[in-house]
């Protein structure tokens, strides 16, 4: 089994740390990098090609459900895992429709 390469979007550093913090103590995971925002995903996404992206819907400027589909394209095998405090259904199919792996 590899190793999963993760990065975090949220825009409060609070979540941030307590993933960072799930992440560093579970095998087969490595951090690569750490976003504020939509514009801030694309950019570290191009440079550190991530298995694994996990997002925030609600975030300043770029969205999430708007990241997605620019995610999928900058790296086309990257996994997206929505997590957010949204829990309308509008949000789950949107996000899935636009690419997401998953949401919570």
């Amino acid at each position: 089994m590899g190793v999963t390469r993760v990065l975090i979007c949220d825009d409060h550093a609070v979540v941030r740390a307590g993933l960072r913090l799930i992440l560093e103590t579970r095998p087969g995971f490595v951090l690569v990098g750490e976003a504020t925002n939509g514009q801030e995903v694309l950019a570290q996404a191009r440079q550190t090609q991530p298995d694994l992206v996990i997002l925030d819907l609600s975030l300043p400027g770029v969205s999430g459900l708007a990241a997605i589909p620019a995610l999928r394209q900058a790296v086309p095998n990257v996994k997206v895992l929505v997590l957010t405090v949204h829990e309308d259904e509008a949000y789950f199919f949107t996000a899935l429709q636009a690419g997401a792996a998953g949401y919570m």
